[in-house]
């Protein structure tokens, strides 16, 4: 096909990516080796996932075969997917599915989605690889676009076919599938069910910092020449659905074809291939999984979206990673659930995949990232009902995890007799999570430090000594992102603020600043100093935010245990104006995420806040509350009253407490602008180290009566007092006996989820 017929073609066809101001969710592709399944008169869910790693004329990815095993356990274990009717396209070397190459993803959408789909059924499509964009010839003769070369480039998916040349030896022939291939392949599904997820993006390229972006840059729309085949493809569909050129440009302006589509990030933003501690995986896929693992109740996708949203932005200190959604114009798809149906099964963290002997393998897709690294968590399991699998006597199996191989744990501590009644499949519920004893932050030290880099290493390593133990651990910055960290020491260079800048992200510090990056290399601008400060004058200058970034990662980890205690509840303006924010740990109770809410309404500048919570357990619950303001300050709130700490923080059996009380004589103030995580922590048992620590703080003050903000070394001391009360709380509820005593005290502090309830709630505050 000559370049003559094919810009005729797409003058007449195309409509461009940029005109509906998305990213991702223009394209679609992939496929695995399957069988195929005799019509049936239930709904089917089928499902395709797509993921590549092994790109031979682009940077190698890491996290995408993880995706796919990530979305294939949820389907299967949350969502009841036969796994018969879930195609893997991807290039795992130990399996024997299918390649994906552009041929074998357009073939298997065609075989296994268009062709067995009926009217009803549920279908979900994914896709993790590397995206990028190729020119929309439409309208490459205009003025416009004679003096813009990034004039109407379509978003593409990329398959790992190789790239060839142009018979005019300019330009890169790609196989890529573009946003209006995809629009018409989803259009062919006869179902409206359809669920498109998809991780890549294509702006920036390359690495940022300590980890992967999904994308291929073509820096102009001649560095790109897409293949006839996909030309083809498209006109075949165009003719099979009967839709003129007319009519299928204006269904591509109006939005997608079906269903509902979820992009990782915005179009101008990074979609990263994300290192946690021992795996790689979309930072998007794998906290989306993780949501619907714990999702507890029915729920719109368009409220998914929202929360989810929250947590892809606080994922690795709010890199700017942001995810949107679209769905069909004119539907009401928006107040169905994601995936066109609920979890059929109970919310879990872990499902057994293997039992050969006396080990036990596990699937770890719902637990956080916060608590992957703990060793010696204890689950309980779950029968199909949902209801805990007991021995003959009536005492619940619980297993121990004492290892770890990606996002797969290992249990080799199981009794002959409990084995008989587990099987492959079971659900496990987190009920006791192992803190670490000795927190840490892993600081990554940037090559832009230059002359600096030793200094500033050496007054790291002195940076945050509390015990006799350094908490920062200094680490080389890993372009290849095999090695997790939180934060980056770096100086804001011409170079990195020309990225930044062309990634979308305009508040940037002083180019030659030193300061914090987050590990995809985005400035955490209020951590900046002034123009050529020495490196280890920046650290001296951070230490009290190493402190705060420490106790905020570990109250992160605190409030991301489950918990079935039955404690609701919501953060309200004391006016009662706005629409409040609630809190609950199971499903029904108003919160359908048990650690971290949303604001629907942000709450005004100079409004008092109130927290109310109910306690329908069977026994007296106890009330602690911190704050975490937006530039870092951790504030405890309550209880207010050292003189009766736990008659201020008691809540009676089957009743209700709302604080701050009349009598506390204090009020929960908010003003300025931005945000606050709150941390409500509700316990059978009053947490006294914590009490009794801040009571003295209070006292050296000479406060009695009202909440303080920490200072210095003051919330390091605070996290330890609340490490040691949740551990002892945990070992007594325990008795003692064998199953809790295994968490190591030297090197892990214990959280039993029935003792402790934890909500991480995040409120907007606007002038």
């Amino acid at each position: 096909m000559t370049r003559i017929k094919r810009r005729h073609f797409l003058q007449a066809a195309g409509s461009t990516l940029a005109a509906m101001g998305l990213s991702q969710l223009d394209f679609l592709t992939q496929a695995n080796q399957y069988g195929r399944v005799l019509a049936q008169g239930t709904p089917r869910k089928l499902a395709l996932l797509v993921g590549i790693n092994n790109y031979t004329t682009a940077n190698p990815l890491q996290g995408c075969l993880t995706d796919v095993e990530l979305q294939r356990e949820l389907l299967i274990h949350r969502f009841g997917f036969n796994p018969s009717d879930i195609v893997s396209v991807w290039d795992n070397a130990s399996t024997n599915d299918l390649k994906p190459s552009r041929e074998n993803i357009l073939r298997v959408f065609q075989e296994h989605l268009i062709d067995q789909a009926k009217d009803g059924d549920v279908v979900v499509f994914h896709f993790s690889g590397h995206g990028s964009r190729v020119a929309d010839f439409s309208s490459l003769d205009t003025d416009e676009c004679r003096q813009n070369d990034d004039c109407h480039l379509n978003g593409t998916l990329v398959p790992n076919d190789p790239v060839t040349q142009s018979s005019d030896g300019e330009t890169s022939v790609v196989a890529d599938i573009m946003g209006r291939s995809l629009f018409l392949l989803t259009h062919a599904i006869q179902t409206n069910n359809v669920t498109m997820v998809l991780d890549s993006c294509y702006s920036g390229a390359g690495t940022r910092g300590n980890t992967i972006v999904r994308a291929i840059p073509r820096l102009t729309h001649r560095s790109a020449e897409i293949s006839a085949a996909e030309l083809e493809l498209q006109q075949q569909f165009l003719s099979r659905a009967r839709i003129s050129l007319e009519d299928f440009e204006d269904l591509r302006q109006r939005g997608i074809a079906n269903g509902m589509a979820i992009g990782s990030a915005r179009r101008e933003q990074l979609a990263l291939d994300y290192s946690f501690d021992g795996f790689h995986a979309g930072a998007f896929t794998y906290l989306l999984t993780r949501y619907l693992w714990q999702l507890s109740r029915s729920e719109t996708a368009e409220t998914t979206f929202v929360n989810l949203a929250r947590s892809t932005r606080a994922l690795a200190n709010r890199h700017p990673q942001e995810p949107i959604i679209e769905f069909k114009p004119g539907s009401a798809n928006q107040a169905q659930p994601l995936y066109f149906m609920n979890p059929s099964s109970p919310t879990a963290e872990a499902v057994i995949t293997d039992i050969t002997g006396s080990q036990i393998a596990f699937w770890l897709g719902g637990v956080s990232v916060q608590n992957i690294t703990a060793l010696n968590t204890v689950f309980t399991v779950l029968g199909a009902d949902g209801q805990v699998v007991t021995r003959a006597d009536g005492t619940p199996i619980e297993i121990q995890q004492n290892g770890r191989s990606g996002l797969e744990g290992i249990s080799t501590v199981v009794e002959a007799g409990d084995r008989s009644r587990l099987e492959e499949g079971q659900l496990l519920r987190e009920r006791v999570v192992g803190i670490p004893a000795n927190p840490v932050l892993r600081i990554g030290l940037d090559d832009s430090l230059g002359a600096d880099m030793e200094s500033a290493r050496t007054a790291l390593e002195t940076a945050l000594m509390a015990g006799n133990v350094n908490r920062i651990e200094v680490l080389p910055v890993d372009p290849t992102g095999s090695t997790a960290l939180d934060y980056i020491l770096g100086r804001m260079t011409d170079a990195y603020a020309e990225q930044l800048r062309d990634a979308g992200e305009t508040n940037l510090p002083p180019l030659g600043s030193v300061g914090l990056f987050t590990p995809s290399l985005s400035p955490l601008t209020h951590l900046f100093g002034r123009v050529n400060e020495p490196g280890a004058a920046a650290v001296n200058r951070l230490r009290s935010q190493f402190r705060l970034l420490l106790v905020s990662q570990v109250l992160d980890g605190i409030a991301s245990t489950h918990s079935d205690l039955k404690i609701s509840g919501e953060v309200f303006a004391a006016s009662g104006v706005g629409t409040p924010v609630p809190i609950s740990t199971r499903s029904g109770l108003g919160n359908t995420n048990p650690r971290v809410t949303t604001t629907p309404v942000p709450f005004r500048a100079g409004e008092n806040i109130s927290i109310r919570l109910d306690n329908q357990e069977e026994r007296d619950m106890y009330l602690s509350c911190l704050a975490i303001d937006s530039v870092g300050n951790l504030i405890t709130l309550y209880p207010a009253d050292w003189e009766a700490p736990e008659e201020a923080a008691r809540i009676d059996r089957n009743n209700s407490l709302t604080v701050p009380r009349p009598q506390d004589d204090v009020q929960f103030a908010v003003s300025g602008s931005g945000h606050i995580q709150l941390l409500t922590l509700v316990s059978t048992s009053p947490l006294r180290n914590v009490l009794r620590g801040l009571e003295a703080m209070a006292r050296s003050r000479g406060v009695q009566r009202s909440f303080i903000q920490l200072e210095d070394d003051e919330p390091l001391t605070v996290i330890e007092g609340l490490l040691g009360d949740i551990d002892s709380l945990s070992r007594e509820r325990g008795g003692g006996d064998a199953t809790i005593g295994v968490v190591t005290s030297s090197t892990q502090r214990a959280v039993d989820t029935d003792v402790l309830a934890a909500f991480s709630t995040m409120i907007e505050i606007r002038e």
